[in-house]
């Protein structure tokens, strides 16, 4: 497998699609939660604070990655033009004459998946941690709630699995990320605040493929919201983890399938 990743990173370090999406990540998750840290941003009225400055890292993981899970979307797209481009420029068929199997080359898409979800908590982690110690946070809290680092990468590896899916179904950029964005921020935005909201019914969230991520890393305001409006039995944390791995397992299973069976 390591050799696998290597040859990706080879055809990536030089690629600048996935530097400018990568950074497209990275610099605005990092300019916004900076500014609310250093508190240079907020929003809120009468004295009330929707952005307010954090006193604890366990205020910190729960902000920070709810907003990094936002960002997640532009290394989903980054996903889709890597896979799509392969079938564009019959690159993937170059692999399988010098050597590879049509399951080598989706297990290297795999470790793509991987590899940027783990970069991407990474970069999570120590920008929390930073900003966290120049804002005065006290660093004896900084396990409270890490976790959401954790559940951060889930829902990374959920959302580029989801994506990599879409691309061997699909194979065609601009088709694949207008089915990934009407989907993931209207599709599943709707259904969701249907349910939740309409019915009540926050556990139907379970069954939403990305939603199901969503839900480890909510806004402090929603569930709020929840409470107030009286919403019905509302999954713990681990009830979303064990359907985030099952949908993540969907998404390879359907995709081997759909590789082992399509025209290369």
């Amino acid at each position: 497998m390591g050799s696998l990743l290597g040859i990706e990173w080879l055809k990536l370090r030089h690629y600048r699609t996935f530097w400018i999406m990568t950074l497209l990540f990275a610099v605005p998750l990092l300019l916004f939660y900076s500014s609310i840290s250093l508190n240079l941003i907020n929003i809120g009225a009468g004295g009330i604070s929707l952005l307010g400055k954090a006193t604890s890292f366990r205020q910190v993981w729960d902000d920070l990655c709810f907003f990094a899970s936002y960002f997640i979307i532009a290394l989903s797209i980054l996903m889709a033009i890597l896979v799509t481009n392969e079938y564009q420029f019959r690159t993937n068929r170059q692999h399988v004459i010098d050597g590879w199997s049509r399951m080598q080359f989706y297990h290297a898409k795999w470790m793509v998946v991987l590899s940027l979800s783990a970069g991407t908590t990474l970069f999570t982690a120590l920008l929390g941690l930073i900003t966290g110690l120049i804002a005065g946070v006290d660093l004896g809290t900084i396990t409270e709630h890490a976790s959401k680092l954790l559940y951060l990468f889930l829902l990374s590896v959920n959302y580029l699995g989801f994506s990599l899916l879409l691309s061997v179904l699909f194979k065609r950029g601009g088709l694949t990320i207008g089915i990934l964005m009407f989907y993931s921020l209207i599709v599943e935005v709707i259904i969701h605040s249907v349910l939740t909201y309409r019915y009540k019914a926050p556990a139907g969230n379970l069954f939403l493929p990305l939603q199901s991520s969503d839900e480890l890393l909510p806004f402090g305001a929603s569930k709020v919201l929840e409470m107030a409006m009286q919403v019905r039995y509302v999954p713990e944390a681990w009830t979303y983890v064990l359907a985030s791995v099952c949908w993540i397992a969907v998404y390879y299973l359907v995709g081997r399938k759909r590789l082992e069976k399509s025209d290369w």
